[in-house]
């Protein structure tokens, strides 16, 4: 459940199982971009999407586009780390087994410790659900069961508390599920390039005729679950030529440079044809029915290449590579902490209602996106600092009472 890059041991379980030490140094591009894109996600959830650029009226902003593109990435960087070989079962227990604890625990214990914080800063939480109440609903999905698109769906997914910091935990929930399929699969597609991007197209278009043609919830965004399967897929198949690896070393050839502007044209041509909305959560995925999730992976994926190769020459910068590889370290933390943190910092000054996440302007709420890095940073620096102290406590106490 842990990755090694660049010497550090990354508590992160979205993205690999641990590769050897000889591999370190190729990896770094994907820590650098670990931490790109979740200031994208963090961006976008507490600033762009508070503020009318998540184009409800009409297709979504290129720069949310762009920035949110980072969520399904980080799917890609998970495959990435796949290693064949090992049974079902043993890949399930190492790798989905925890991601669902985590994902029971982070729903339960962040929900309590909100609510009981708001309730003595003196909010008045009588008139919401019990914290009991939001996290089942979050648990299991607000709009399961329901028609996509309908009023009561609608109605389900805009019902908000104050308290409210999980919303985005769903993607461990259906990254979850997307394990269960391309560990059934990986080992046999991914022997052959062209039976890979067959069967990821596949699965993309099993999400994408479901939700036309059946086009009601499933409980914890099972939806999704072949889409995450395609991305897992994707990443893998990266990995086996070297993708990565390619483009931390080779920005000094041509090669690169003409790939970088290709990917550019691509992403462009995307974000201009084919945008992609970022209503996960509505299921307003596209403007093409049945063929939306198709367009939202290329979007997603042109724009995510581009992350790279500007992952790549951010390596050459040495406070700017520190930076994203700081964060990058620390990305599970800043992904399932950055909504609790930034409420609990203006929940005494803001009153925060049920219309959005963040109740502030743009320029107040970007500062508070920057401001909940930087806290959520130092606190993880601060637990592993004291935690080695913990654990030989502990450990000295178990041997006292031993002797």
């Amino acid at each position: 459940m842990t990755i090694i890059i660049t010497g550090y041991t990354h508590p992160f379980p979205m993205d690999a199982e641990t590769v050897p030490e000889t591999k370190a140094q190729r990896l770094k591009i994907l820590d650098i971009y670990k931490g790109m894109a979740i200031m994208g996600v963090i961006i976008t959830h507490l600033v762009l999407l508070q503020n009318g650029t998540n184009g409800k009226e009409g297709d979504p902003s290129a720069v949310v586009q762009f920035m949110f593109s980072g969520l399904f990435m980080f799917m890609l960087v998970s495959g990435y780390f796949y290693k064949p070989g090992g049974t079902y079962l043993e890949k399930v227990k190492k790798r989905v087994v925890p991601l669902v604890v985590i994902y029971v625990a982070a729903i339960v214990v962040m929900t309590l410790l909100t609510f009981a914080y708001m309730a003595i800063i003196g909010y008045d939480l009588t008139p919401y659900c019990s914290p009991f109440e939001l996290i089942s609903k979050v648990l299991i999905g607000k709009n399961a069961f329901l028609e996509i698109g309908s009023e009561a769906f609608i109605a389900a997914t805009n019902t908000l508390a104050p308290f409210e910091v999980t919303i985005m935990m769903y993607y461990l929930g259906i990254l979850a599920l997307g394990y269960l399929i391309f560990y059934a699969i990986a080992d046999r597609v991914l022997k052959d390039w062209r039976i890979t991007i067959v069967t990821a197209v596949v699965l993309f278009l099993i999400s994408s005729l479901y939700i036309e043609f059946v086009g009601i919830q499933l409980p914890f965004f099972a939806i999704y679950a072949p889409l995450v399967a395609a991305f897992l897929l994707i990443g893998a198949l990266m990995a086996k030529y070297n993708f990565a690896g390619l483009l931390q070393d080779g920005y000094k050839t041509k090669k690169f440079w003409i790939g970088l502007a290709i990917a550019l044209v691509c992403m462009v041509t995307c974000l201009i044809l084919f945008p992609a909305n970022t209503d996960v959560v509505y299921v307003e995925i596209g403007d093409y029915g049945a063929f939306s999730v198709l367009t939202l992976a290329a979007t997603s994926l042109s724009c995510g290449i581009v992350q790279l190769y500007i992952a790549s020459l951010f390596m050459r910068i040495p406070g700017v590579s520190h930076l994203f590889s700081a964060m990058g370290f620390n990305v599970l933390y800043l992904f399932l902490l950055h909504v609790m943190v930034a409420k609990i910092i203006i929940a005494p000054f803001v009153e925060i209602g049920i219309d959005y996440i963040i109740p502030l302007d743009f320029v107040p709420a970007l500062i508070l996106a920057f401001g909940t890095i930087a806290a959520i940073l130092v606190m993880s620096y601060i637990y592993r600092r004291i935690k080695p102290m913990m654990l030989e406590k502990v450990s000295n106490k178990k041997g006292t009472s031993e002797t």
